[in-house]
């Protein structure tokens, strides 16, 4: 088994069960590191040569030179091959996508780009929002995150998946686009828009009226389920 294990994460419920998940595995060989985006990188990470390093829903992108001295890096990302970057959940809902799913890999410098080790795709309901989709793809993540820490933790090898990224990873430039709507687009745009980036606690989309006036459409003001 790997000695020296290094997990990034969020803090936030799912990447507390993904901790727990890491912790009954690899006992006092993995060491976690949380944040929020916008937070520094942890010291540590610019010293240490981890046997794997994993990456499960981090705020921070690693850096290359800390990718050269890992043995091993892996990243689960919330999305399918045909997401890459941020906004992931958005783009296939203005898609209207039928599949959707998440993805473990291989990590280099340029995010979401490293070879596909295993996918799991499921479908989409026309009736999914934001917030229902996050919580199957949270699900569908956190157990490929089971498989693959138990192959570590057995000391097997890593599948291969035939898998690709099929485009490049979409950017917050992009994602902020998405979220302005202008009175003259057609319905069926603004709709799509809408149930792209309404998610509750977070600023909704904003359209500009014909008078200049700006209309911000309400988002649900609770908590997420995911």
């Amino acid at each position: 088994m790997a000695k020296n294990i290094i997990l990034l994460a969020k803090q936030d419920r799912f990447s507390r069960l993904a901790q727990e998940i890491a912790e009954a595995a690899f006992g006092s060989s993995v060491r976690t590191y949380t944040g929020k985006v916008g937070d520094p990188e942890p010291l540590p990470l610019s010293t240490e040569s981890p046997d794997y390093l994993i990456s499960f829903l981090s705020p921070w992108i690693v850096r290359s030179q800390t990718l050269e001295k890992c043995g091993v890096a892996i990243n689960f990302h919330p999305g399918s091959t045909d997401y890459p970057g941020i906004g992931c959940y958005n783009f296939a809902l203005y898609d209207e996508a039928t599949e959707f799913g998440a993805v473990c890999h291989h990590m280099l410098a340029k995010v979401d780009t490293g070879r596909i080790i295993l996918e799991r795709r499921f479908k989409v309901s026309p009736d999914d929002t934001v917030e229902t989709l996050k919580l199957a793809t949270m699900e569908t993540m956190i157990a490929m995150y089971r498989e693959i820490v138990a192959l570590i933790a057995d000391g097997k090898p890593l599948p291969e998946s035939s898998s690709h990224w099929t485009r490049k990873a979409y950017t917050k430039r992009e994602m902020e686009a998405l979220k302005r709507i202008h009175h003259s687009m057609p319905e069926a745009e603004i709709r799509r828009r809408v149930r792209a980036t309404v998610y509750p606690g977070y600023p909704g989309p904003v359209m500009e009226m014909e008078d200049g006036s700006m209309h911000v459409f309400p988002v649900p003001q609770r908590p997420p389920i995911a």
